[in-house]
């Protein structure tokens, strides 16, 4: 059968061109491309970020999808940040974040933030991480709606680090207002999202180099970061020596005070479980993710305690005890920790006493 004169049933595609659908007009073939991973790092050779109208317009996308993926989750965010992977990457920009236990996260709210006000209202963007009921959540995109959770927090660290760099590079022609306000950003964002590489660094970089006498941070912007710091070498990095000493350096610097760090510093080095979760109860979500580095040396601390004490103890108590009580049972204890102690009714039978000769 001959197709001259004809339209042909199959040409040729011109070179770049794709295969679309009448109805949406997309690639059938091609992935929709996301226009936070279309842009590449500095350091490895793309420019598209050295420019500071680019940077903004980064930035307010990286901001835009945050706070929808924090509206398309907000029914069960902390499986959200739970379904993030664990890596052992030394390179952070092949690093997504550690894979541990859900913490909350901080408190819902309906009120919305302007992204192009100072820096104090688009921390507070970070605050929020769910809008209330009554709000519809902003429509996804085609590219949000094809991916997991942790496929999209992982985008979305390793774009502010693309930005982060960025602004390093050209950090001579960057608004020092707007360089703040994305570390600010990115080191709230990355605590709670339990990724060390982007945050420890970030903190440094903010309160070396960004926070100085000609363009300083506001007193309390500077005591909560020094805070995150110190807190970070005691918890995650279980460096009590460098914690106190940066406190020191802090109080004599700039006047840090912080009842909650003082508490925290205190229940870590005298192994005070029971102040330890006492503490974790009342603070926000951003101190309650750095605390949550030092929650199993906390909960291994006390199972010692009442092995070594105890013939028997109530399972209640138990949980409450060694894990504060926040969503534990006692099969996730006993099957995480490895123990040996069985569950009789409501009392955890430690060990039993020796029969008598």
């Amino acid at each position: 059968m001959s197709f001259r004169g004809r339209n042909a049933p199959f040409r040729k595609l011109e070179s770049g061109a794709g295969i679309r659908t009448g109805d949406t007009g997309r690639s059938r073939l091609r992935p929709v491309s996301d226009p936070l991973e279309a842009v590449g790092f500095p350091s490895k050779g793309d420019k598209t970020l050295l420019d500071h109208k680019a940077q903004r317009a980064y930035y307010d996308t990286v901001v835009d999808r945050y706070m929808r993926f924090c509206s398309s989750h907000s029914h069960d965010l902390e499986a959200a940040w739970a379904s993030l992977p664990a890596s052992a990457s030394a390179d952070a920009t092949k690093n997504p974040p550690s894979n541990l236990p859900a913490l909350p996260i901080g408190k819902p709210s309906s009120k919305s933030a302007h992204r192009d006000g100072p820096a104090e209202s688009l921390i507070a963007m970070t605050e929020s991480l769910s809008l209330s009921d009554k709000q519809q959540p902003p429509p996804k995109s085609a590219v949000e709606t094809q991916r997991s959770p942790a496929a999209e927090l992982s985008t979305l660290l390793m774009s502010l680090r693309k930005l982060r760099e960025g602004i390093l590079a050209a950090s001579s022609s960057t608004p020092v207002a707007f360089q703040q306000q994305v570390y600010i950003f990115s080191i709230r964002f990355s605590i709670l999202a339990r990724h060390p590489p982007s945050y420890f660094s970030s903190l440094r970089y903010l309160l070396d180099n960004l926070h100085a006498s000609s363009h300083p941070l506001t007193e309390h912007a500077l005591t909560e970061f020094t805070s995150y710091l110190i807190l970070d070498y005691a918890c995650r990095q279980n460096s009590l020596t460098p914690a106190y000493t940066l406190l020191i350096q802090a109080k004599k610097k700039h006047g840090f005070q912080s009842h909650v760090v003082d508490r925290i510093l205190n229940a870590l080095t005298h192994d005070n479980w029971i102040s330890f979760w006492r503490i974790h109860k009342e603070v926000d979500g951003y101190v309650r993710a750095i605390m949550g580095w030092a929650a199993d040396h906390m909960t291994r601390q006390a199972l010692k305690a009442a092995g070594r004490t105890y013939l028997s103890v109530n399972v209640n108590w138990l949980l409450q005890t060694s894990t504060g009580g926040e969503g534990w049972t006692w099969q996730r204890l006993s099957e995480k920790e490895k123990l040996g102690w069985h569950l009789e009714g409501d009392s955890v039978i430690i060990r039993k006493p020796r029969a008598r000769a």
